[in-house]
């Protein structure tokens, strides 16, 4: 078990490197989600002003005004990105999907066939055929993941709860990149329930590491690509295909 656990890291590396094309799917979402950060930064920065403003009614001196604009300004600063951090992999997971489904797909074929015919064009093409077939389980997705986050959120209300809350949290991060292959294969839910039941372990392990990746700014922009690269390598593993 911890043997597929850590022979997954280097190998999820590898296939992403390895390939050109892999290469480029991992880092379109990686380039939104720093495009997200980074606009979300420069538009704060822009509006600081009208902090000035906003106090110069109340506060004695523009100086005072303008000081306490710039502490407010680094502090929504820092809210977002805590903020960003903890919905980061929905909200880009959801605009990556179809590269990151694609790179998943490009993954198993190579590990199991040994065999990669397609072109950056074919792949090009592939996402955008199968844009409403990935959107559809993104949704289906969302909704699972919500159901337990809430339930994960309820828990979390009591101490006496928190190592739940905290694993349930884990369990769904790598159920939301396990999809990717769950999906590819046409697994149905109960399908899906075993594989989570009997790989309860490393999921569990792998996912709280992932969280804790997720937690710290930035570094959480390459958590997509590599979660997917990774869980594939693990549910292939896992399932003895390679």
């Amino acid at each position: 078990m911890m043997n597929a656990v850590l022979r997954s890291l280097p190998l999820a590396f590898k296939m992403i490197f390895k390939d050109p094309i892999n290469l480029l799917l991992a880092l379109v979402p990686t380039v939104v989600a720093l495009a997200l950060y980074l606009f979300t930064v420069v538009t704060i920065f822009r509006n600081s002003d009208r902090f000035v403003s906003w106090f110069r009614g109340y506060i004695y001196t523009a100086d005072q005004a303008t000081v306490l604009a710039k502490v407010l300004t680094a502090i929504l600063i820092i809210f977002v990105f805590v903020a960003m951090s903890w919905t980061f992999v929905v909200v880009v997971g959801i605009i990556a999907a179809p590269f990151n489904s694609m790179l998943s797909s490009r993954i198993e074929k190579s590990l199991v066939t040994h065999v990669i015919t397609d072109g950056k064009q074919a792949t090009l093409q592939k996402i955008g055929q199968g844009l409403g077939q990935t959107f559809r389980n993104e949704f289906k997705k969302l909704i699972f993941l919500a159901l337990v986050a809430g339930l994960a959120f309820f828990l979390n209300l009591f101490p006496l709860f928190y190592p739940i809350g905290v694993f349930l949290v884990a369990v769904l991060l790598s159920v939301q990149f396990l999809d990717y292959s769950w999906s590819r294969h046409d697994l149905h839910f109960g399908s899906c329930l075993k594989d989570v039941m009997l790989n309860i372990i490393p999921y569990s392990l792998t996912g709280f590491l992932f969280l804790l990746l997720v937690t710290v700014p930035i570094i959480n922009a390459f958590v997509p690509a590599l979660a997917t690269s990774y869980y594939t390598v693990l549910w292939l593993i896992r399932q003895n295909k390679i």
